[in-house]
């Protein structure tokens, strides 16, 4: 549900941004025409980037935090005798009942270094086009890259595991933030091997739903009638089904 709703937010920035990005001067270059953006024009497009990122990490932000509420609904509620009820809807009505600021402010860090990322990746491709660079400019753009990708993956990650910690104690996001990060750093080698073992049974997961698609598409052309002979190599569609 939250990747339907991320890829319509996307299709809706698309759509306006297109409307921004044509607000200009004409200015013919040979065969083509270019549109000059004023300095208004410039910032309202900034501002419209600044907002798909901000309003897509508040998405990403609300899926896991109803995930992490359902989980500790269900961990709280099961006992010897009886399984736990984790609920879905329970954890959409405390985000935006009790945590809407919490989790929008988390959605803005992650989306301020972004947007950082963004800005700094266009100028250094400026740089690059123009020709201006010299080893040592090149060395120290690549190692602020790499920083800058350092940051977005620690603030994602932080930024997680407080949405985890205000669905089990309800505090706001720079306390559940410290919180998480005390714990992380307490309980290290639990992480990493929890997150080791999670990686290892998405990336499980992910071949099995591909493998399964592919499976079942070569079924349907091979032991259908209805569908026998409609193609002429089924190594097409399963690759299609794969992927």
């Amino acid at each position: 549900m939250a990747c339907v709703v991320i890829l319509a937010w996307l299709c809706v920035w698309c759509y306006f941004a297109a409307y921004i990005v044509s607000i200009g001067t004409l200015k013919p270059n040979g065969v083509l025409t270019t549109v000059v953006w004023s300095d208004e024009t410039r910032y309202v497009f900034l501002y419209s980037l600044f907002g798909y990122l901000w309003l897509n990490a508040f998405i990403i932000g609300v899926t896991q935090f109803i995930i992490s509420a359902s989980a500790a609904l269900w961990y709280f509620t099961s006992s010897g005798d009886s399984n736990g009820k984790g609920s879905l809807c329970k954890g959409l009505y405390w985000v935006f009942r009790y945590h809407l600021g919490s989790i929008a402010f988390g959605a803005f860090l992650i989306a301020l270094v972004q947007f950082i990322r963004i800005i700094f990746e266009y100028y250094k491709r400026q740089l690059e086009k123009a020709g201006k660079e010299n080893k040592v400019v090149k060395i120290l753009l690549c190692l602020t890259s790499y920083l800058l990708d350092c940051l977005e993956r620690f603030i994602k990650f932080i930024s997680k595991n407080a949405y985890i910690q205000i669905a089990l104690t309800g505090k706001n996001f720079c306390a559940s933030a410290w919180n998480a990060f005390i714990l992380i750093m307490k309980n290290i080698m639990r992480f990493g091997t929890a997150q080791s073992i999670g990686f290892i049974f998405n990336v499980l997961g992910v071949c099995f739903i591909a493998a399964a698609n592919g499976m079942f598409v070569y079924s349907l052309l091979h032991y259908v009638p209805k569908y026998q002979g409609l193609v002429q190599s089924f190594i097409g569609p399963c690759v299609v089904a794969l992927i």
